[in-house]
């Protein structure tokens, strides 16, 4: 799936999503993180 969608970018120029669908990744992984690990309230006091 990731690299369908590399490849899409890459064949219709798309580069501007690049930037929004890092930051959707990045917190997806935050709220993944921090909902099953023990630093959890770390995190939370980022926010």
């Amino acid at each position: 799936m990731i690299k369908e969608l590399i490849e899409y970018l890459m064949k219709n120029k798309k580069w501007w999503l690049i930037p929004p669908i890092t930051i959707f990744i990045i917190f997806g992984l935050l709220v993944a993180f921090s909902t099953t690990s023990p630093v959890s309230p770390f995190v939370y006091m980022l926010f």
